[in-house]
């Protein structure tokens, strides 16, 4: 989801990919229009929700409320301006992300991420 290189537009995921669609259509958009960007990035290994952009909040809760929907209690959104912006906390958050080596990747997720 994220490629090989997050900066690299060649090598890029789908979200990079993404993110940089987001942010090229709001520079398109109307001056008259606001735009309000928030992220928050996580993964869920072995049934454990973890916040990649504070990692010390472990076990989070997906609640559901009648007026705000389904969301995971306690998670770190972050509003952002750019899309450098996001990918620095995408490359910050893939380093708190469970990996491990296989016989086919030197770096092999063991989980999965939400971002």
């Amino acid at each position: 989801m994220n490629g090989p290189s997050i900066e690299d537009v060649e090598n890029q995921g789908i979200i990079p990919r993404m993110v940089r669609t987001v942010f090229n259509r709001i520079e398109e958009a109307s001056e008259n229009m606001e735009f309000n960007v928030k992220v928050s990035y996580c993964e869920i290994y072995k049934e454990k929700i973890k916040d990649l952009m504070n990692p010390q909040k472990t076990d989070l809760r997906i609640r559901e409320e009648k007026d705000k929907g389904i969301y995971i209690e306690g998670i770190t959104e972050t509003y952002v301006s750019s899309d450098d912006e996001v990918y620095n906390i995408m490359k910050r958050g893939i380093r708190y992300r469970a990996t491990a080596v296989t016989k086919m990747n030197d770096s092999s997720s063991r989980s999965h991420s939400m971002f």
